[in-house]
């Protein structure tokens, strides 16, 4: 009743009527869902011009716009700053250019002019044919085998883009320099030999995109476990595995990171946007509280409210980075998870878990933690069906060694892309 009678004296006070009270409400509602946006593709302007919007109607609704004014406050400061140092330390010369790649034999490499490529042999217990691509970035990890010749190409360091060739064997390789771009060729007897035929390519896999997110890296090694055991090293290991056998299956692949590097959660889910996935997978290993027994087991999880305490405890290890997001920004973006993906997600879950627990489980008794709803801040981004699995317990004796096993990583990323395969095959 007291909340009807305010609103009566709103609309004589101010000389609103209930129409024009009902467009501001909806305008707000609108800029809320822009500023969500805003928010989860790292687009300042758009979080300005959104945060504008809401104080506009938030003032003519009588609502608490101070944390908006704020945020809005800081923000302004923040890209002024930003546009200064910018103007201060512009320098052409400074950006790099992305790298346009053909992995066919001869390989083709289309660089920035002006750029610089070294070449050097290696020699160890592996034979190494090795390429240096100065002031350039790949737009992703690569590895090809060409018979008993493996090829690699990632980024080395934040200006260098490295390609590698080796073997066990001595092998040979020509390559020329024409029109700005690098090309090379295998010309011996290993790279022509007879190939393992390849895993048949479903046609629900044709032109599917999976976004892999190893969890963690650099400076935020993850949970560290039995024997100094850092969750990064083993997320990422089974994430390039994954990458190969989701390969084999004519997915196309990205992953957010494809070395040791820090990478900002918002960045992840953002460059699974930009990359247009269909699904994300992010890499996590479980860590149990101290003085706690020693837990084992598989658990997926997907992004949904809920009052579980144990899924709150394993969102909060994941989220400590979320600092950058603060209470305002969470509470706005829980408040309109999108219900479609919240299901979506929960049946990939569900066809993941079975498909690694039938994979490991051939030849490793492992538990059950079974498919949980938990707030993941890593997931909140994405416009995708996305998960988030932990692999095991790197606080229990029995799973940290198995984490960093080769065969039971190949095994978990086996059982995950077969999971994949069955949840493309039940709902497209």
């Amino acid at each position: 009743m007291k909340k009807f009678l305010f609103f009566l004296f709103f609309v004589f006070a101010f000389g609103c009527d209930t129409s024009s009270f009902n467009t501001a409400y909806q305008d707000y509602y609108k800029n809320q869902q822009l500023y969500i946006e805003a928010l989860l593709d790292n687009d300042t302007q758009k979080e300005i011009k959104a945060l504008k919007e809401l104080i506009k109607c938030g003032k003519y609704l009588n609502f608490d716009i101070k944390e908006y004014k704020n945020k809005l406050l800081k923000l302004t400061k923040k890209l002024q700053k930003k546009k200064t140092a910018t103007k201060k330390n512009f320098k052409p010369s400074s950006f790099k250019k992305y790298l346009k790649i053909h992995t066919t034999n001869p390989l083709k490499i289309s660089f920035p002019k002006q750029t610089k490529i070294k070449h050097f042999t290696l020699k160890n217990r592996l034979y190494k044919e090795v390429f240096d691509i100065k002031n350039s970035i790949t737009p992703s990890f690569i590895t090809k085998k060409i018979g008993n010749i493996t090829l690699k190409i990632a980024q080395f360091d934040k200006n260098t883009v490295r390609i590698v060739y080796f073997s066990r064997k001595p092998f040979k390789l020509n390559y020329n320099i024409k029109n700005d771009t690098l090309f090379v060729s295998l010309n011996n007897k290993q790279a022509v030999k007879k190939q393992k035929t390849p895993a048949k390519k479903t046609l629900f896999s044709h032109k599917k995109i999976i976004v892999i997110d190893p969890g963690h890296g650099g400076k935020d090694s993850g949970g560290i476990g039995i024997g100094r055991r850092y969750e990064k090293h083993a997320v990422l290991s089974v994430a390039k595995k994954l990458a190969q056998e989701l390969k084999k299956r004519g997915y196309i692949v990205y992953l957010t990171r494809n070395k040791d590097i820090f990478i900002p959660l918002k960045k992840r889910t953002h460059f699974a946007n930009v990359k247009k996935a269909d699904l994300f997978i992010s890499l996590h290993c479980n860590i149990a509280p101290k003085h706690s027994k020693s837990p084992n087991g598989i658990e997926t999880y997907y992004l949904s409210p809920t009052r579980s305490e144990r899924a709150i405890r394993v969102a909060k290890l994941e989220n400590k980075e979320i600092k950058g997001l603060n209470y305002l920004d969470q509470r706005v973006i829980l408040g309109f998870l999108n219900k479609d993906r919240i299901i979506d997600s929960n049946k990939l879950a569900i066809d993941i878990q079975n498909g690694m627990l039938k994979e490991i489980r051939k030849k490793y008794f492992v538990k059950n933690g079974g498919v949980r709803p938990a707030p993941f801040w890593v997931l909140v981004g994405t416009q995708m069906p996305a998960i988030l699995i932990e692999m095991g317990y790197l606080t229990n004796p029995i799973e940290a060694k198995r984490l960093f096993n080769n065969d039971y990583q190949q095994r978990i990323a086996k059982g995950i892309a077969k999971g994949i395969n069955e949840y493309f095959r039940k709902n497209y």
